[in-house]
Formats: structure tokens, C-alpha cells, sequence
């Protein structure tokens, strides 16, 4: 295998999917074997060195927007975020092989300018690649049918799940009340403002981890809370450390993820792997990545998702039971497997 450069410069962004989707393909990939003669990570400074000192670094500067020959040096480039600005030039053979996410502009409310200067980029991305994934089926059909892909097959390689530590860590406050649970960047495509409807008519919490992204839809949360009359009981705390995100999910009496815009779906996939139901959207990828063991939203009506909290609650005890089979479901997404594809992909480009 000739030298390949993997793009980790959103490992900047904490607490965001994209910074876990490098972290974990990175150590998958050396897990895999692959020596650090043939493997460079392109890494924000504060990383150099976070995959272990027998790699190599490529520590990543703002003006590599500009001055990209520096980004040149390797037989293959891993774009790893469609919306990257960082691309090497493609001289002396250069391949470039590039992970697409999603497509969320097309289910987010921007305006059509925005959604067509956002597809050109990513139309921009598939010319040049010599290869294509996307990271689940949902993901693949959207690019079939926005994309002009050129004859290029798309590859679907799934994300891997999540290393839960063994020893979680309780948040500081009171979670002696049941809550439903939620975790997510804020910000109006993950939908979180339905979710205020759960706890009518019964004495529950809701708890949402997650940056602040919008602190429009910050407010839009916490208004529709106060005309539901719950406002005192729903609690948006920010970014947590893992330990304590996973103490979450684990003790929450129900993991919710209403998103109307994804790709994929990690932390469905991470509450899953703890035997943990989830409530999900029916939106873009999640019935795929949730499968026949979640539940789901039909719509979200107040009334609706209320009547959903009553009959859960009541049920409780008997959907506990079926934590196996969750479990079970979650295996298929496991790291290993993904950076194995990854990989031989890896050598069928070269």
C-alpha cells in the first residue's frame, strides 16, 4: 500500500460526529495493521501525535486552502467531510477518495440559493474523486439521484458504533426524577423542540446534551416547552464528556432522537449497543440505521407524542426486556469492519 493521507482536520470540532468518524476510522485503520511508513494523519496541532508517534502528521494551517501543493505529497487523499476546503492538487497521479455524510441542505430550511451553492460544492468533490462511499443506503440514493456521479460506483461503508468506557461518570444535578434523554448539536434539523410533548400529563425530565449551534432554535426549544406548561422540567446542559453522556443514556427511561436530517445516526447506534430503545424519526436514514427494534414517530403532533410517552411509560417493564435484541442490531456497526472496507478500498483505488 503507497502512502495515504487521512483527513482529520474536523477532529477541531469536539463533541461532533465528524470528530468521531476520524478519531475512530483512524484507530481502526492502525488496528488493521496498516504500518505508519504508509498512513499520515492531517490533524489540527493540538492532535499531532494523537494516533501514536509511529505515524506520521501532517499538522493542517488555514492557508493550505490556498497553498495546496503542500497537501500533495501522497498517492492517495482521504477526504473524509464533503464540505472540506482542504483538497491536495491533483498532480503526479494523486487519487482522491472522498466519504459523503449527507445531503442534509436538501431536508434543512435554507434558502434555494444555499441548498444549490452547497450541492455545486459537493458536485465539485464527486468530478474530482476516483472514489466515492457513502455511509449508509439512504446516503447513496440521495447522491444518485442530486449527484451527476459520471459512471463512479458509490460505495456504501457504514460507520462503527461506539467504545463505551467501562467506568461512566454520574453529571453534576439531580437525575433522581426518569427522563428522556436526547444528545445532538442544537440546531433546527435535529427536531429536538417535538420532543417538549413527552412530558405532558406525566412527571418525567428531558434532558438534551449538545452544543449550541443556534441560539434561535435554543429559545424555540424552551418556548414551546413554556406553552406546553413543562418548561421547569426540560434541561438542555451543553456538551458532556462521553463518560457522562453514556451514564445518560444508560439511565434514562427512554433515548430519543427525532432528527429530520441524517446521514447516518450515531448516537442511535451508540444507545442501541447499550440495549437502550430509542424513539426515532421516520426521516432519511433513520429507519435504516434503527432498524425493526425502534420505535418511531408516525408524526409530531403534541397530542400524538404525548399518547407515544403515555403507552411507553406504561410498558415500560415489557420494552426493557427486549434489550437483546438492540444489542444485537448494534453489532453490525462496529469499526472494525469499517476500517477493514476502508482498507481494501484503500488498495483497490491505488
Amino acid at each position: 500500500m503507497d502512502n495515504i493521507i487521512l483527513d482529520c482536520e474536523r477532529m477541531k470540532y469536539p463533541y461532533t460526529g465528524l470528530y468521531h468518524f476520524c478519531k475512530e476510522l483512524g484507530g481502526g485503520l492502525i488496528s488493521q495493521g496498516v504500518p505508519g511508513d504508509m498512513l499520515t494523519f492531517y490533524t489540527p496541532e493540538k492532535y499531532r501525535g494523537f494516533f501514536g508517534p509511529e505515524y506520521k502528521y501532517l499538522v493542517h494551517k488555514i492557508s493550505d486552502k490556498f497553498l495546496r501543493s503542500r497537501l500533495s505529497h501522497c498517492r492517495l487523499w482521504h477526504c473524509t467531510y464533503q464540505g472540506s476546503s482542504y483538497l491536495p492538487l491533483k498532480k503526479n497521479g494523486l487519487k482522491l477518495l472522498a466519504t459523503i455524510h449527507d445531503l442534509n441542505f436538501l431536508h434543512e430550511r435554507k434558502t434555494n440559493a444555499k441548498k444549490r451553492k452547497y450541492m455545486a460544492r459537493t458536485q465539485q468533490l464527486v468530478d474530482k474523486a476516483d472514489g466515492l462511499v457513502a455511509i449508509s443506503h439512504f446516503v447513496k440514493t440521495e447522491m444518485e439521484q442530486h449527484l451527476r456521479l459520471g459512471g463512479k460506483p458509490v460505495h456504501v461503508i457504514y460507520n462503527g458504533g461506539a467504545n463505551i468506557p467501562k467506568e461512566l461518570k454520574k453529571p453534576a444535578g439531580d437525575f433522581s426524577t426518569p427522563f428522556f434523554f436526547s444528545v445532538g448539536t442544537i440546531a433546527s434539523k435535529k427536531n429536538f423542540h417535538v420532543l417538549t410533548a413527552l412530558l405532558k400529563n406525566n412527571d418525567c425530565h428531558l434532558v438534551i446534551a449538545g452544543v449550541n449551534q443556534d441560539e434561535q432554535y435554543r429559545r424555540e426549544i424552551l418556548s414551546n416547552a413554556a406553552k406546553q406548561g413543562v418548561a421547569d422540567r426540560v434541561r438542555l446542559i451543553g456538551p458532556v464528556p462521553e463518560t457522562e453522556k453514556y451514564w445518560l443514556i444508560k439511565n434514562s427511561v427512554l433515548f430519543c432522537f427525532p432528527s429530520v436530517a441524517e446521514g447516518y445516526g450515531l448516537p442511535v447506534v451508540e444507545a442501541m449497543q447499550m440495549g437502550k430503545q430509542v424513539l426515532l424519526s421516520k426521516h432519511t436514514s433513520l429507519p435504516e440505521i434503527g432498524g425493526p427494534h425502534a420505535l418511531y414517530l408516525d408524526n409530531f403532533d403534541p397530542d400524538y407524542i404525548s399518547t407515544v410517552a403515555a403507552g411507553y411509560l406504561q410498558q415500560l417493564n415489557e420494552i426493557n426486556g427486549k434489550s437483546q435484541e438492540l444489542i444485537n442490531w448494534a453489532r453490525q456497526f462496529n469499526w472494525a469492519d469499517t476500517a477493514r472496507q476502508y482498507k481494501e478500498l484503500y488498495k483497490e483505488i491505488l
